[in-house]
């Protein structure tokens, strides 16, 4: 026996609430919220509510409000559910056009029939379903075009099977568009949407061929690097940082900029596989501490065993250096070939000060 769909019904009216319920129970499972607030922490629990309905006018959380957390929540499950918006006749026009340009999918009004409820919800789970298909199928996000998180995956596990396989370099970068809850506040969801969909964009394009870039949240894209340490990730990353601050865009007549924050996850050849999740999570890791510092720009990169390093450009106090850490043994040993040429610039930068100071100390002397 196929399982009912799971719709969560939002109104702060009992009667609206056992109405809703006593029409929508046979074809589906009907969860019920008292207001915003008790609706959204039902939603962080269950992401998998095939449609939500909500009033416009409620206490502590509103519909309106309700509907921004949904559509800016960084997991898609929930940014990209139906929402169904429950009017009444106090609702003005104004309202309803701020909650259709917030991305509010449907309408439906009070007193509603058996007959609108049902259809609404029939055809709003039914369409979602064959979109949720479509892109699951295609590996694509339906909004901006690039490979969505499922797809990334798979060509992030070849891509590093093949690294391994050949000792080769491979990265993995996740971006972070930090100004888009600005946006949101102040104009709109359908507006901070197009200004994630045309960054992605612009990423694309500035990448080589070989290069891969998908939309994994709904202000994060991930980007996979074959043939590319640490250190190139980070050259490559200020680039597109620098052509991200060099964007604007015309929102209701306001010039708007945006910058991104950036953590890096490479893979050491000493460790025998990492396993791609784990390179997904070190890129999440270090993006967080990139995202938590005070400079919009910073880039992270995190090393196994340590705390995310945070670029040498910044202002920030480096915690852990992962390749002078690295090279050191092999320094004190001797074995100064098997310091890899990526890592020579960056450790003779750090040693340089103190060979001149030692050989100052030893011409003193």
């Amino acid at each position: 026996m196929p399982i009912k769909p799971e719709i969560l019904f939002v109104d702060d009216s009992r009667t609206a609430r056992a109405a809703a319920k006593k029409i929508l129970s046979e074809q589906y499972i009907v969860d019920e919220a008292i207001d915003g607030k008790d609706a959204w922490e039902k939603l962080e629990k269950n992401p998998d509510y095939a449609v939500v309905f909500a009033d416009i006018q409620m206490p502590e959380l509103n519909g309106l409000q309700l509907l921004k957390h949904i559509r800016t929540s960084p997991d898609r499950r929930i940014a990209q559910k139906p929402i169904i918006m429950i009017t009444g006749h106090s609702d003005s026009h104004a309202a309803m056009r701020a909650v259709f340009e917030m991305g509010a999918t449907g309408f439906i009004s009070k007193p509603f029939s058996d007959i609108d409820l049902i259809s609404c919800a029939c055809s709003y789970i039914s369409l979602n379903q064959r979109l949720n298909q479509l892109e699951d199928t295609l590996g694509i996000d339906r909004q901006s075009g690039l490979y969505n998180a499922s797809r990334f995956e798979a060509e992030g596990c070849k891509a590093l099977s093949m690294a391994l396989r050949h000792k080769l370099e491979l990265s993995v970068v996740y971006l972070e568009l930090k100004s888009l809850s600005d946006i949101s506040d102040n104009h709109s969801n359908k507006a901070a949407t197009q200004v994630v969909v045309e960054v992605g964009k612009r990423i694309q394009k500035h990448l080589r061929d070989e290069e891969i870039v998908a939309r994994i949240g709904t202000s994060r894209f991930a980007l996979l690097l074959p043939a590319t340490s640490s250190p190139n990730s980070k050259i490559a990353i200020t680039r597109v940082q620098s052509m991200i601050k060099k964007m604007s865009f015309v929102i209701n007549k306001h010039k708007i900029q945006v910058s991104i924050a950036a953590g890096i996850s490479s893979i050491d050849h000493e460790d025998k596989d990492p396993g791609f999740s784990k390179l997904c999570l070190r890129a999440a890791s270090a993006l967080q501490n990139s995202v938590d510092g005070d400079d919009i720009g910073d880039i992270s990169s995190y090393h196994d065993g340590s705390d995310a390093e945070i670029d040498a450009g910044s202002d920030k106090k480096i915690q852990y250096d992962y390749f002078l850490n690295k090279s050191l043994p092999y320094i004190i040993d001797g074995n100064f070939s098997k310091i890899p040429d990526d890592h020579l610039d960056h450790v003779m930068g750090i040693l340089k000060p103190f060979i001149r100071y030692a050989s100052l100390k030893d011409s003193s002397s």
